[in-house]
């Protein structure tokens, strides 16, 4: 029993004075603008959870949180992050040894014609044994496992990252569904009210054309203004249908109509918290995970490189073995067996070198994708923040021009009244008004999808 336990604490020296092979992973120190180059003036540095709410559209908020809960996809990527978490739990399995115990009963009759037995011999005999044995335990002298557990660990946070993700994207398709939905209820209203407009106006053209004070072909005018006002319902109500299915999925339920709340912001007055370029590395999930993944691929080098050197294993065998049941559980039917192994890898043809080969590439890989991600990252809060001001700038400008069409549109239709015009330069300015408040609809939704994209671009949204 001494020699057992000397080996075992000669593993465990050998296990504690094991080094891990391969590179150490060093966090990149990338070079980041000191600023925006489409900055707002007054940005400042904020948290952006729940940016959604800034928008004042509680029901929208009601929306977003039921997503969150229930999501098919945030599901499926929480489940993904539990797969990583075992994974991690089997790598850790390999410091310790796996250990099992038998009980077992053996009971033979052996030929009772085969030369030299004598009188006394006894064909049947029985074997009771107990055994504890440990399987073929590899020691970590090279730091094979420490650097696997590390991937794993890596690949976890990874996972992780990408999990907070799919919530923050699913968050900014909800608000961004919702946005279009309203938009395309304003552009049903407005098409119903030019409808009610153009049968107003096609009245008072055939009541005119009846006292013989007006024209037929301003009568003709006027209903086909009533029929084309028309068409336009139709398809607004199909997007609808189609906006209420998509946001039905993004929820986790089936197929319903929605009702849209009162109160909604335009996000023009609204801040929109910039913050500074570096904020980006820190919270950002997808330069994370990419992060955490060229971490992973870079520990995985040193899994690969352990190949190259040998490997110690022991096994072992502690029981009893007895004829004699009532025996069974004493010294002199004590067993044990005690197996230490050398593997030295000789030749491979070049089996372990293509293995490292693989391990570096990918690091290059994870490396070249992390580079990317944060390139792409900074490009799209740039675009956003220059989409923004010209968003801005549109809105004014569309509001500034509905007012004089209001104005001209009220002139014009005070003459047709009074007989001083016909009815087309009416329905021309008519239709001015009608184009440019579909525009500013149009406008509003471009507004807050990019206040959206903004967030999103910043790593908002997430805890």
């Amino acid at each position: 029993m001494k020699s057992v336990s000397y080996i075992l604490l000669w593993a465990l020296a050998a296990m504690i004075c094991g080094c891990a092979v391969g590179p150490d992973f060093t966090p990149p120190k990338t070079d980041v603008p000191n600023e925006w180059k489409n900055k707002e003036q007054n940005s400042s540095i904020e948290t952006l959870n729940k940016w959604w709410e800034k928008l004042n559209a509680p029901a929208l908020n009601v929306l977003v949180e039921k997503a969150l809960q229930q999501n098919k996809e945030i599901a499926m990527a929480a489940a993904h992050n539990e797969i990583f978490m075992a994974q991690l739990g089997i790598v850790k399995s390999n410091f310790l040894p796996q250990i099992s115990a038998n009980g077992s009963l053996t009971r033979q009759k052996l030929s009772s014609t085969t030369s030299n037995r004598s009188s006394s011999f006894n064909d049947h005999t029985t074997i009771y044994g107990l055994n504890m044995a440990m399987s073929q335990f590899e020691i970590d002298f090279w730091g094979k496992f420490a650097r696997a557990e590390e991937s794993a660990k890596a690949s976890l946070l990874a996972s992780e990252y990408n999990y907070q993700l799919i919530r923050s994207s699913i968050a900014a398709n909800i608000v961004m569904s919702y946005n279009s939905l309203l938009a395309q209820h304003k552009l049903l209203k407005n098409g119903h009210n030019n409808v009610s407009l153009a049968e107003q106006i096609a009245s008072i053209a055939q009541v005119k054309w009846d006292q013989g004070v007006g024209s037929y072909q301003d009568v003709l005018q006027a209903r086909a203004a009533v029929d084309e006002a028309r068409s336009i319902i139709p398809p607004i109500e199909a997007k609808i249908s189609a906006l209420e299915n998509a946001l039905s999925i993004l929820i986790g339920e089936f197929p319903k109509e929605f009702e849209i709340g009162k109160k909604h912001t335009v996000v023009s007055s609204i801040e929109v918290p910039a913050g500074i370029p570096s904020t980006l590395l820190k919270r950002r999930p997808d330069i994370l995970a990419a992060e955490s993944s060229w971490h992973a691929a870079n520990a995985s080098i040193g899994v690969a490189k352990a190949e190259y050197f040998p490997s110690f294993s022991l096994t072992g065998l502690l029981g009893f073995q007895s004829a004699d049941l009532s025996k069974l559980i004493q010294a002199p039917s004590s067993v044990w067996q005690f197996a230490p192994a050398v593997n030295l890898p000789i030749f491979t043809a070049g089996r372990v070198e293509n293995q490292v080969n693989i391990a570096k590439a990918q690091t290059k890989e994870a490396q070249a994708h992390y580079e990317q991600t944060l390139l792409i990252a900074f490009s799209e809060v740039e675009n956003a923040l220059k989409e923004r001001r010209s968003l801005l700038a549109e809105g004014k400008a569309l509001a500034s021009a509905q007012k004089q069409y209001i104005q001209a549109e009220g002139l014009s239709k005070a003459e047709y009244d009074n007989g001083k015009t016909g009815y087309l330069p009416l329905l021309i300015i008519r239709q001015s008004v009608l184009s440019n408040e579909n525009k500013i609809v149009l406008n509003e939704e471009a507004t807050r999808q990019n206040f959206v994209m903004l967030c999103k671009a910043l790593g908002g949204g997430w805890e």
